[in-house]
């Protein structure tokens, strides 16, 4: 990095990475309102240009009139070129809106650092990165069910619907488990789910903190398949004392 760089660099304000929950704007914390409103500008994903933001429509009452609004878009794929692009356009364009020392609250539904595309963002932002936690999908489940995840020595394991062997793994150590993304469970993974009789032990949420918001008591193969993206799925343990 030459001198020009580094100037550059050192004159940028500072990244926020704002959770604001699952996106009931009552989950939105204190500290999360302290930084949208005294920051210069608000960035929020959007999956395509001029698509609606969950993430923002949660904090929207809290904006300032003079705040800046940057759209970062973050495609829905798992295409890792795509992705690389996605997220090289983003930082570009907070390091733009960080110049002469202005800083940005970038806004993540749940959690930054929890399945967030903030992560990818903050390791390559080159000024100063702080974290303001917010509310995950997980423990928002958990309130909506209105069961604790775990208790006493209970392992948790949290899993996505692609990994069949993370939830292999999860399964045969009779965890708590959290599946982030079921709709993505493969054939593969349903029948694993059935042969442990896991659909009696299942729930589901759905659409947490908006005004669709439901529990699934029971699963099965044909209504795992027609959950909405916004969804998480708790398989409870089987063990005595489970919870």
């Amino acid at each position: 990095m030459n001198g020009e760089q580094m100037a550059a660099t050192e004159n940028l304000g500072v990244l926020y990475g704002v959770g604001v929950g699952p996106g009931d704007p009552g989950l939105v914390t204190l500290r999360a309102v302290d930084v949208i409103r005294r920051s210069t500008t608000v960035a929020y994903p959007v999956q395509r240009e001029g698509a609606a933001s969950r993430a923002l429509e949660t904090v929207r009452q809290h904006l300032d009139a003079s705040s800046r609004l940057l759209p970062l878009v973050m495609p829905m794929t798992r295409d890792k070129e795509r992705l690389g692009a996605a997220h090289a356009a983003a930082v570009q364009a907070l390091v733009e809106a960080a110049s002469d020392g202005n800083d940005v609250a970038c806004l993540a539904l749940g959690d930054p650092l929890f399945y967030s595309t903030f992560g990818y963002l903050a390791e390559r932002f080159p000024g100063r990165v702080e974290v303001v936690s917010g509310v995950s999908a997980m423990s928002a489940m958990a309130a909506a069910v209105g069961r604790p995840l775990a208790a006493g020595d209970m392992p948790t394991v949290v899993v996505t619907g692609f990994d069949h062997e993370a939830l292999e793994a999860a399964l045969g150590m009779n965890a708590s488990i959290v599946i982030i993304k079921p709709r993505s469970l493969s054939a593969q993974s349903l029948d694993l789910m059935e042969k442990a009789g896991a659909w009696d032990r299942s729930r589901a949420a759905l659409e947490l903190g908006s005004p669709e918001e439901r529990i699934i008591q029971r699963l099965d193969r044909r209504s795992i398949g027609d959950l909405p993206y916004f969804s998480v799925v708790w398989i409870n343990p089987t063990r005595t004392g489970d919870i």
